[in-house]
């Protein structure tokens, strides 16, 4: 049987996932990939991938996509891995430049500035020369990268943590989806590994002990991922849809 190709997010966040699949018989039959959210996208979306656990705002643009798995990577409060890091207070932010690696997390920053704090900064690609920020600006980061810079600028806006606030919902960043319908048994098996993944964190975060700091993986993976794909989260992911469906992002900053 020819393996089912599996393209998966680099980031401390998929590392129940990553270990579930490993520990499972399943792991013979998938050929597993690693990228940053938009690559893993991009992948997916070129037809090189069979199933991923894709950035949400990639879904509406696809022609065909089948959800596969009662898990994802959400939020029910503050994230803390995707964020709007400044050293001026959003009133007076004239710019923000925006992380390339997550295409959800830059539409998600626009519509919360339009529709939520009430601000119209530029939106500029990330150019890591920028940094440190200037007076009036903002950049949004996503990822483990996060926390080598979170403690370095006075304010620090989470962006799942504004969404709830803004809608009273749960946010999804990315989502198990195939390409096609995939067999029942193999459906069956992959949401099982990744079950087990997640009912045992600390088990995964032991098994990559050389790559992350054990206590703040446990405390993030346990306290600010939340990874039930559940009824609220959809409803979230929706509504995050109808936004970018009404306009809510001006097509000049689409990035």
């Amino acid at each position: 049987m020819t393996p089912v190709t599996v393209s998966a997010v680099s980031y401390l966040n998929t590392v129940p996932f990553l270990h579930g699949l490993k520990q499972s018989a399943i792991d013979k039959a998938i050929r597993l990939s690693l990228a940053p959210p938009a690559e893993s996208a991009a992948l997916f979306e070129a037809g090189q991938t069979d199933v991923s656990l894709l950035p949400v705002a990639a879904i509406p643009h696809l022609s065909s996509c089948h959800f596969i798995s009662d898990y994802c990577i959400g939020a029910s409060a503050a994230v803390r891995t995707v964020v709007l890091l400044s050293n001026t207070p959003l009133p007076d932010m004239h710019t923000v430049y925006l992380d390339p690696h997550s295409r959800t997390s830059v539409l998600l920053v626009q519509i919360l500035a339009g529709r939520y704090w009430n601000i119209r900064p530029a939106f500029l690609p990330l150019d890591p020369s920028l940094l440190p920020l200037k007076t009036g600006e903002g950049c949004v980061l996503i990822g483990d990268k996060v926390f080598d810079h979170e403690t370095q600028y006075t304010f620090r806006y989470d962006l799942a943590e504004a969404w709830l606030r803004f809608t009273g919902k749960p946010f999804v960043f990315a989502a198990w989806v195939s390409r096609e319908k995939l067999p029942a048994g193999f459906l069956l098996s992959f949401n099982e590994a990744l079950r087990y993944g997640v009912t045992h964190i600390g088990e995964a975060i032991a098994a990559e002990a050389a790559r992350f700091d054990a206590a703040l993986a446990a405390g993030y993976l346990t306290h600010n991922i939340d990874y039930a794909f559940d009824e609220a989260k959809r409803q979230g992911m929706e509504l995050f849809w109808q936004y970018l469906a009404h306009g809510a992002v001006p097509k000049s900053v689409n990035l």
